[in-house]
């Protein structure tokens, strides 16, 4: 754990991508030549489906010099402004004054929401805040659930932001419940922890603490925090979080401290906080960076490489994915970045599953892995709903972690679970 954060170093330009949570198609409207705001909308949800979606900000003032095309951090493509550095700031360096947002009202607030840019980046799919609010099918049993550390051990971005901004973290997700119009508004805490949440923060019966134990894999997936907080639910003034289920809203500290930024003191995204380690770099630290700044950037300030990495994973270890090159600019979805070289890496080269059921064993939730793997490869046949048992699966990739064969089971039950368990 990092006892503070460095800011990253002004980029001399950035690469602001139009797509910056996944599903979510937009149109730009700015032109080349154009001079931008730092926080100026430069790009906004396109079509009614993508209606409610968080609209893209310019970090820095400048001049859009080009749009290109770029990759981003989760292997997808998408156009982007390449925005130089120059003029004025509007928020860096200025004191903000606070707003008290007990006045707008839950549509009022879910606007801003989404002018204002907010991402959820609970788990590994990034949404708009607002689209998740909006699309909520819920009538009863609204719960707002905040994950206060990180699901992936490897990571330590939500665990800093948590212990480092409680009262924040706290205020903007009282901001959202508000917004979702919940019940009741649960924080889970891990066991062992460096920091408390006030009374004074969560009075009544509305709010309730939870813990759960960070040092055992999983512990930060959605049935692990559901299964957390109904634990509350056994004293009688909390018997109503017995009701927690899969379709509430769960956040972690990184999206409230947005929120926080976004409704109280009106400032869009423009920056977060990101974790940059491995064995790789001269320094490592916890970084906050401007959205739109490459990795090499970020490279550069923590004094370059001591060996080159043979692999670059983005969000951690266990839940992360491997990017390309050092071009990849940083966007919403990234909270941490760590460069390996290669004698740290395993063999990754994949053969026929041996059938030694490990992956059964570990499983959290009690699938067969490796039969809905062989159902989806080699159209296997399985009865309907053991297939369906896909839909359950959290993505915590232990199965992966103890295949021997190397097979990609965690990757491939997640296509089945958007097909509905179904392998076509």
């Amino acid at each position: 754990m990092f006892e503070t954060s460095i800011r990253a170093f002004l980029p001399r330009s950035i690469i602001v991508p139009f797509c910056q949570a996944d599903g979510v198609e937009y149109e730009c409207s700015m032109s080349v030549g154009d001079k931008v705001r730092e926080g100026q909308v430069i790009a906004s949800p396109k079509g009614i489906i993508s209606a409610n979606g968080a609209c893209i900000h310019s970090s820095v003032p400048g001049k859009i010099e080009s749009i290109v095309q770029c990759s981003l951090p989760n292997g997808n493509l998408s156009y982007a402004a390449k925005i130089n550095t120059e003029g004025e700031f509007t928020f860096l360096g200025k004191k903000q004054k606070s707003a008290d947002w007990n006045i707008f009202s839950p549509s009022t607030l879910i606007e801003e929401f989404k002018s204002k840019g907010i991402v959820n980046t609970f788990g590994n799919k990034p949404a708009s805040l607002a689209t998740q609010i909006r699309e909520c099918t819920l009538k009863k049993h609204r719960f707002v659930i905040v994950r206060m550390f990180d699901e992936d051990p490897s990571r330590y971005t939500d665990s800093f932001v948590a212990s480092h901004f409680t009262d924040k973290v706290v205020e903007g997700a009282k901001i959202v419940a508000k917004a979702f119009e919940a019940e009741g508004l649960a924080f889970v805490l891990p066991k062992k922890c460096d920091f408390t949440i006030s009374d004074d923060l969560i009075k009544g019966d509305y709010c309730v603490t939870a813990t759960a134990d960070n040092t055992k894999y999983p512990a930060g997936f959605i049935h692990c925090l559901m299964r957390a907080v109904r634990k509350t639910s056994k004293i009688p003034e909390y018997e109503k979080f017995n009701s927690v289920n899969h379709k509430c809203l769960f956040l972690d500290p990184e999206t409230c401290l947005s929120i926080y930024h976004a409704i109280v003191l009106g400032v869009p995204v423009v920056e977060k906080f990101v974790h940059i380690t491995g064995s790789c770099l001269k320094s490592a630290g916890m970084f906050k960076v401007r959205v739109g700044t490459t990795i090499r950037e970020l490279v550069e300030q923590c004094g370059g490489f001591n060996t080159s990495p043979a692999k670059i994973v983005v969000n951690g270890l266990v839940r992360g994915n491997g990017i390309p090159n050092l071009d990849i600019p940083v966007t919403k979805m990234v909270k941490s970045i760590e460069f390996l070289p290669s004698k740290e890496l395993c063999v990754q080269k994949s053969t026929s599953c041996i059938r030694c059921g490990r992956c059964r064993a570990i499983c959290p939730e009690h699938l067969v892995p490796d039969l809905l793997y062989k159902m989806a490869s080699e159209n296997y046949i399985l009865p309907r709903d053991i297939a369906a048992t896909a839909k359950i699966c959290g993505q915590c990739a232990l199965c992966n972690s103890v295949c021997p064969a190397r097979l990609s089971l965690c990757q491939t039950i997640l296509l089945l679970k958007k097909t509905g368990g179904n392998n076509a």
